[in-house]
């Protein structure tokens, strides 16, 4: 699938699909996810890392609890199913002391006994963990937005009155322009663009930040 992202400090567009993740290293793959969770095009983010502008610190505790988070939802997926009474019972572990129900599915793969201990499977440890998780990461947004340069701002105010794209470039007013284009990059791109129905071969596309058209070749 091909998507399509705006930075949050200012009006950098670009675009990434999952299929071009395959085709990066292990480290280089480790950082392109940083950088999309920061929610800063890449000059923005280089910005960032280097200390220009500021909520380094902010980020880097979000991800660290992005990631203990998520492998503590790894840890309570250890699952036993067992049949009985022609219905699939799956059982799973919290990971830490004890264990908990999850849905029972019939033979017909239906929902036949919806009951658990937790809801969406996360123990009292997770929920508390992903609350702790999503304040950190609402206090690094909002040293972005602090930061947003004057272009951004004035989008900004135009896409709150103007509609969600789900798939595509987000609007912007007619004749806009934003910050000035950034660096350079090769992306390789390879899916389904939603936006046009149409498939994308791997494509190795060198683009750069702030056009208003987003994938524009140079």
């Amino acid at each position: 699938m091909i998507h399509n992202w705006q930075c949050k400090r200012c009006t950098h567009e670009w675009q990434t699909s999952c299929f071009g993740e395959f085709m990066q290293k292990p480290e280089d793959r480790e950082r392109n996810h940083r950088q999309l969770w920061s929610h800063l095009c890449w000059d923005c983010f280089e910005q960032l890392e280097a200390g220009e502008i500021a909520g380094l610190e902010l980020f880097d505790l979000f991800i660290h609890l992005r990631k203990r988070v998520r492998s503590m939802y790894e840890e309570g997926r250890v699952l036993r199913t067992y049949q009985k009474d022609g219905l699939w019972h799956e059982v799973r572990y919290s990971g830490m002391c004890h264990e908990y129900r999850s849905t029972v599915y019939g033979p017909d793969g239906n929902t036949a006994i919806d009951e658990g201990n937790f809801e969406a499977g996360f123990t009292a440890e997770q929920e508390e963990m992903h609350k702790i998780e999503y304040e950190v990461q609402d206090a690094y947004e909002g040293a972005i937005l602090s930061q947003r340069t004057a272009k951004r701002i004035e989008l900004d105010e135009f896409q709150k009155t103007s509609g969600f794209v789900f798939f595509g470039s987000q609007p912007r007013p007619e004749g806009f322009v934003g910050d000035p284009p950034g660096k350079q990059r090769f992306e390789v791109l390879c899916g389904i663009d939603f936006a046009s129905g149409k498939f994308v071969p791997p494509t190795i596309q060198l683009s750069k930040s702030g056009l208003s058209d987003i994938g524009e070749k140079q």
